[in-house]
């Protein structure tokens, strides 16, 4: 399924981060503090901006840099859904506090431009509770 990539705040910054280091290197008592036992393979209709049918927006995950590791803002769902079928995960780094230069070397970044046109799996939408 192929989407815009589009942000909750217009000073994030997009990037594709490789699966193996957002494992590696991104707080996981972070990313599963909020840990549910199963993550249903569906999209949420609130993580996409436009009108379905047409090429949608897809609101990325935000994480921030704080106090030495990562710290998602939100989006661990979306980040959830996407794990298993991504080897590249679109992300977006707050510039509140900006990603130290040394981090951003061993992540590998890969930068994205708000609006390019990236690939995710094609699951159905479901509503959450």
């Amino acid at each position: 399924m192929q989407v815009s990539v589009e942000a909750t705040c217009a000073t994030d910054e997009p990037f594709l981060v490789s699966r193996d280091a957002f494992l590696r290197l991104f707080d996981q008592h972070d990313f599963h503090c909020r840990d549910r036992k199963k993550v249903e393979p569906a999209y949420s209709e609130e993580w996409f901006t436009g009108v379905s049918g047409e090429i949608r927006g897809f609101l990325l995950p935000a994480v921030q840099f704080i106090a030495g590791k990562t710290q998602f803002i939100s989006g661990r769902h979306r980040t959830a859904v996407l794990l298993p079928y991504l080897t590249e995960l679109p992300i977006a780094f707050a510039t509140i506090n900006p990603v130290p230069e040394e981090f951003r070397l061993r992540l590998q970044l890969q930068p994205l431009v708000w609006g390019a046109i990236i690939e995710i799996p094609g699951l159905p939408m479901a509503r959450f509770a």
